[in-house]
Parts: C-alpha cells; structure tokens; sequence
C-alpha cells in the first residue's frame, strides 16, 4: 500500500492551483475541522487536548497538500479559533489564564515547526521523485542507443553480406548469360527443342541477372555507396534505353509509349531512373497475360511529372497497395512468379531520394504504377542533347 504523503500526483498538483485557492481550502478546512469537533466538545466526549491535537493533524495535512503558506495562515487561524470557540468561556476570547496562554503559544510553535519539516519533507520527496524520473529516461535512452546500435550493426552486416553475395553470384552469372548469348547465334544447327531450351536458358539467366542487379542495388542504397548525380535530360531518352535493356522480357508484350509533344527536360539521375522503369516494366510484363498491351505514359502536373507504367491482368489486392513497396514484399507471397520483393523497395527509395512519390492503383481489368518526379526550372531543349528515341522494334508509339 503506498504511503499517502508520497503520493506525487498530490505534490505536483500544488503547481497547478493559484495561491488563493489553496487559502480557500485551508480555510474549508478548518472549517470542517470545527464542525467536526465542536459537537465533541458541547457533549464532553473529547478534552481540549484531543481536540489540540486533531487541529494539529489537520495542520500537517493542510501542509502536505497545499504548502507552506497557506499552513501558516491556518496555523494563526487555528490558535484563534481554539481559543474563541473552545477554550472556557467559549465564543469570547480569553487571555487571563496564564495555562491557557502557554498553550495557545505551544500549540503555534508546534503548528509552525509541523509546517516548516513538512515542507523540507515535501521538497525532498519532489527532488527524490525527479532524480528517479532522471535516472528512468536515462536507462531508457541508453537502452534504445544499444538497440540502435545492434540495429545498425545488423543492418551493415546484412548490406555487407548481400553485396558481397551480389558480387560473387554476378561473375559466374554473366558468363553464363553470355554464353547462352553466344550459342543462340551459333548453334544454328540445332533442332527446333533443343533451341527452345537455349532461349529459356537464355530468359532465365536474364531474370536471375536482374534479381542480383536490385539485391547490389538495394545494399549499395542503404548503405549511402551511391552517390546521386542529378541532370537536366530528356525522360523518352531513359526510357527508350530502359525499353531496349529489357528485349528478352518484352518479347511478348507490346509497348505504348504515350509522352506529351511539350514534355520539358528533367532533372534527375539517368542510371537510377533506368533502373526505376526497368523494374516497374520488368514487374508490369510478369503481372499481365501473354500478348498484352503494356503502356508508359508521361503526364505534366502542375509542379511534378508523372509516369505511369500500366498494365492488364488482375492487379493487385486493393489491401497491399501500400504494402508492395517494403522490402520482400509481393503481391502474392505463394507464386510460381520469380521475384523476391525487392524491385518496388528499390524504386521507392530512388524516387524518394529526387524528392518524388511512388504509388499503384488498380483499374479496370489492369493497374498502374506510377511515380513523379519534380519539374523544377529547366533550361531550353536548344541547350540539351538531342533525343536518342531508343525503344524496342514492337513499340506501338
């Protein structure tokens, strides 16, 4: 059971009441200590000492809750009224008796000492409560420092060893994608399976590249390896070259490019915004049907531009819309899709990074992924490289 004095709570009231209220109370107090006592005293069930010493406890009280003055001020009331209302003869006061005036001088005293230790008393409690009030918020900070620690610790081990794995998986990879690169135009010979198998060979070799592409890509962008080199450039000259480093995927597909005449030039990073739509239409082909129709459109808000990759096929649950873009993330979790949940993650970063958002909707039939990123102040196409108009053989426009 806790002690009634220590309760905080009470002390720390003290600082939320103005002065007067708390003399108010002081004196409802008293008031109710008389109201109390005085049938006591009429029926001669107490003597002046019981009734004494209740006044003094009700002192200590008025101390503890309401302060040192306001104690005092009910310390020269209660010595008043003990001696108007109780001492003999009651309702006048009396100073002839010698006992009498000792006691009322005793019974002052006694109330101001009472008032005075109950203060210091108040005050170390409070100064006791606010150290261990210190001493918890330190523990907690240095609890979370620790975690933080082990967080980023974790976290760089994890970073270090997908790098490490990247780099290692990517060497032998190449080589084999080249390989298959190379006997798809020598191996002429071959019959029309074994040729088949080769091109599997060959678009699965391209998957997994791309897969250890973001897994190097997420490591170096959450450990801050890459830097970002932001210029002014034409956004159909990033997707023409993204279009054509994805031929195996989009061999399938067709491609609708719908971009305004007046698309102004854009300033962003190239390599990191190739790899945005390379993800974006790598995902778009693996969640649409065979010979579908996938689109790129630019669109020229007020202060962004937006693109958006779409889509047709089922999309994706209207409920993981915003879960998609965390890491290991997937629309379906059990898929015979290849992927892992990382090419949305990645996306999201780099595009927050130029100060832009990400996002998907589902429509009709299909969805669209779409990101924006800041118009800012370009300078003139006259002072820019001319379009390069990179895109892949089965472009629509």
């Amino acid at each position: 059971m806790k002690n009634w004095f220590l309760n905080v709570p009470a002390l720390s009231s003290l600082d939320k009441k103005a002065l007067w209220q708390r003399y108010l109370l002081a004196l409802l107090a008293i008031t109710l200590t008389i109201l109390l006592t005085l049938p006591l005293v009429i029926h001669s069930y107490l003597d002046l000492t019981n009734i004494a010493m209740l006044f003094l406890l009700m002192e200590v009280i008025i101390a503890v809750k309401l302060g040192r003055r306001p104690a005092i001020m009910a310390a020269f009331i209660t010595v008043i009224v003990f001696n108007y209302v109780y001492v003999p003869p009651r309702w006048e006061f009396n100073l002839s008796h010698t006992q009498y005036i000792i006691t009322l001088i005793v019974m002052l005293f006694v109330a101001l000492i009472i008032t005075q230790l109950t203060e210091e008393l108040r005050q170390l409690v409070v100064l006791a409560v606010g150290r261990e009030q210190q001493a918890l918020d330190l523990y907690r900070l240095e609890q979370e420092a620790q975690e933080t620690k082990l967080q980023i610790a974790a976290e760089r081990l994890r970073n270090s060893l997908l790098s490490a794995l990247s780099h290692d998986i990517r060497t032998p990879l190449t080589s084999i994608y080249g390989l298959a690169e190379s006997l798809k135009y020598s191996s002429t010979h071959l019959d029309s399976e074994a040729q088949q198998n080769l091109r599997e060979l060959q678009d699965q070799a391209f998957y997994l590249n791309n897969m250890v592409s973001n897994l190097l890509e997420m490591a170096r962008l959450q450990t801050g390896v890459i830097k970002i080199k932001k210029e002014w450039q034409l956004l159909d000259d990033v997707i023409g070259s993204s279009l054509n480093l994805l031929k195996p995927a989009l061999k399938n597909h067709l491609i609708k490019i719908d971009l305004p005449d007046d698309l102004p030039l854009i300033e962003f990073d190239a390599v990191l915004i190739e790899r945005v739509l390379c993800n974006l239409v790598e995902n778009a082909t693996k969640y649409s049907p065979l010979n579908s129709i996938l689109t790129i459109k630019a669109t020229i808000l007020a202060t962004d531009v937006e693109v958006c990759i779409s889509n047709e096929g089922d999309g994706f649950p209207a409920e993981k819309l915003q879960q998609l873009f965390e890491l290991f993330e997937r629309g379906a979790m059990e898929s015979s899709i290849p992927g892992v949940g990382l090419g949305l993650s990645i996306c999201r970063t780099i595009i927050e990074t130029h100060a832009g958002k990400i996002y998907i909707h589902n429509y009709p039939n299909g969805c669209s992924t779409c990101f924006t990123l800041p118009r800012g102040n370009p300078p003139s196409y006259k002072e820019s490289m001319p379009s390069l108009n990179l895109q892949p053989d089965n472009t629509l426009g």
